[in-house]
């Protein structure tokens, strides 16, 4: 049986070759499925002085408080800190790209794996009532087929045992893509967006939310703004990657 199953294996790489989606190259059988090895480290490596809250790089000089750097303060972010992967750029960047657009929900599981070593490497899982997943709206979760960051939350949340509330933070308003919009219109876009369906759930929590990409931060603010409005006590965020302004 082992080897009809060695032999099975063998004809399907000759067959479809497994392919990193970070850099298009082949990967060995010694390589995690779907982010090679050089890849991982690349992703890994790509660490730097962050600012505490909005988890942009910050220059020679730059300063960071429990309050957030200059920039993210022009902005008032709502969450306490984020915590990052990396940057979106390069092989991490073309990995969430085939997640997200292409539809590569297996993707799922490698991505959430850098996340979950984030966590445990800043010590904080004992500051975590609950995970929240950023909520899509229904129509945008139809066209995708998932919510990538609900797949990431309920992965993060069976293999560090934190329980997780998936539909009580929820999207109401069918927004644009916050993509191609400036500040102002970003803020436009997701204001009355999201809402606490039972503000009783989350009375006195210390909330993780989930995302997978954060640029202004807009979005995740507005979430942890509604989230305090409904009793939260704390909220932090964690994001696979976050993008320069």
């Amino acid at each position: 049986m082992k080897v009809f199953y060695q032999t099975l294996i063998g004809i399907l790489d000759l067959l479809y070759p497994r392919i990193c989606f970070g850099c298009n190259i082949g990967i060995s059988e010694e390589e995690s499925v779907h982010i090679c090895n050089t890849c991982r480290e690349s992703i890994r490596k790509n660490e730097a002085k962050r600012c505490y809250k909005c988890g942009l790089i910050l220059g020679l000089g730059a300063y960071s408080s429990d309050k957030g750097c200059s920039e993210c303060k022009k902005i008032n972010l709502r969450f306490e800190r984020g915590f990052f992967v990396s940057d979106y750029t390069g092989p991490l960047r073309e990995v969430i790209i085939h997640y997200k657009y292409h539809k590569q929900e297996m993707l799922a599981k490698p991505l959430a794996e850098l996340m979950i070593k984030k966590l445990l490497n800043e010590g904080v899982i004992t500051e975590i009532d609950v995970l929240v997943p950023v909520p899509l709206h229904w129509k945008k979760k139809l066209s995708r087929g998932f919510n990538q960051s609900e797949l990431f939350a309920k992965r993060i949340s069976k293999e560090l045992q934190i329980p997780i509330s998936v539909n009580n933070l929820s999207n109401c308003k069918h927004t644009l893509s916050q993509t191609r919009l400036s500040r102002s219109e970003r803020n436009k876009n997701v204001s009355g967006a999201f809402a606490v369906r039972k503000p009783e759930l989350f009375l006195k929590k210390r909330i993780l939310l989930i995302d997978d990409v954060l640029t202004t931060g807009i979005t995740a603010s507005e979430c942890a703004r509604i989230l305090k409005k409904a009793g939260a006590k704390k909220v932090f965020l964690l994001a696979l990657a976050r993008a320069k302004l």
